[in-house]
């Protein structure tokens, strides 16, 4: 029945937009029993975060999509490391692990290679709003987001025998 009530054509309105609405509605969706075998909202879900991956790996969402209500990409098709890891975390919910690991290898890869040397990510776009037109900065999102991904990350896709040296992640 949730999966019935769940459109992927409305979005989130607490975060940069359709990515957080998708992160969260497979959160959802995975907490219930959906599942991308048994689910069509699931697969629509990976369908467009799989879609909109960046060619580097990440994924980068502008403001301008939550008044326009249309996925934009931030300009230059830029990557935001608080929205890979909404994708990544989605995706690792959608069990996409299972299905095809690369996409989140390659995103992983991204967010291992941004962490600063004091453990921070770095600022990037705002990926904060309310009612569609006022951003807000969440100070935390750019350090939580990106250690929540990667711990998933570690725990399903490292426990699967990913071997470091040939087939992994290489910083």
């Amino acid at each position: 029945m949730f999966a019935s009530l769940f459109r992927f054509d409305v979005y989130g309105y607490w975060g940069v937009c359709f990515i957080y609405g998708t992160f969260f509605a497979l959160r959802g969706l995975s907490s219930t029993g959906n599942t991308y075998e048994n689910s069509i909202a699931v697969r629509k879900g990976v369908k467009f975060l799989l879609s909109t991956q960046n060619e580097e790996g990440g994924w980068g969402e502008s403001h301008i999509s939550c008044p326009t209500e249309v996925y934009t990409p931030l300009e230059g098709n830029r990557t935001n490391l608080v929205q890979t890891s909404w994708a990544m975390l989605g995706l690792m919910f959608a069990e996409q692990v299972e299905r095809d690991p690369t996409p989140l290898h390659k995103a992983a890869k991204l967010l291992i290679n941004a962490q600063m040397d004091d453990g921070d990510f770095p600022q990037q776009e705002i990926t904060g709003v309310y009612m569609k037109n006022c951003l807000l900065l969440y100070a935390q999102y750019r350090n939580i987001f990106p250690l929540w991904a990667l711990g998933e990350y570690r725990k399903r896709v490292w426990g699967n025998t990913i071997n470091m040296v040939d087939g992994g992640i290489s910083c």
